[in-house]
């Protein structure tokens, strides 16, 4: 894989997108670079770091890829969070019940 380097006017724009509600993940793919990256990237610049998670917009698309059929798994890779996360998510927005899983 080759090596992509931003310019730091390309940092900026990253910064900027990151600021205004941009994914890491969805900064890595728009600027070729690697999540870490973008993490190293906002770290130089001491940009304070999100909650990991997903945003509303996300979390509306995980559960209506369950309501789907998608399991949490499937989910959480596409979203590029842990299943538990998914799993957390959908049990706050009442689409499975958490007893179901203390049973398991």
């Amino acid at each position: 894989m080759a090596q992509t380097f931003l310019t730091p006017s390309e940092v900026d724009h990253l910064v900027a997108d990151y600021e205004a509600g941009s994914g890491v993940l969805e900064l890595a793919e728009k600027y070729g670079i690697h999540r870490a990256t973008v993490f190293a990237h906002l770290q130089r610049r001491e940009v304070p770091r999100r909650r990991p998670g997903l945003n509303d917009q996300e979390q509306a698309e995980a559960v209506r890829l369950s309501r789907e059929g998608m399991s949490m798994r499937a989910i959480g890779r596409r979203m590029g969070v842990d299943r538990k996360a998914v799993r957390a998510l959908l049990i706050n927005a009442g689409v499975v019940n958490d007893e179901q899983w203390t049973k398991i």
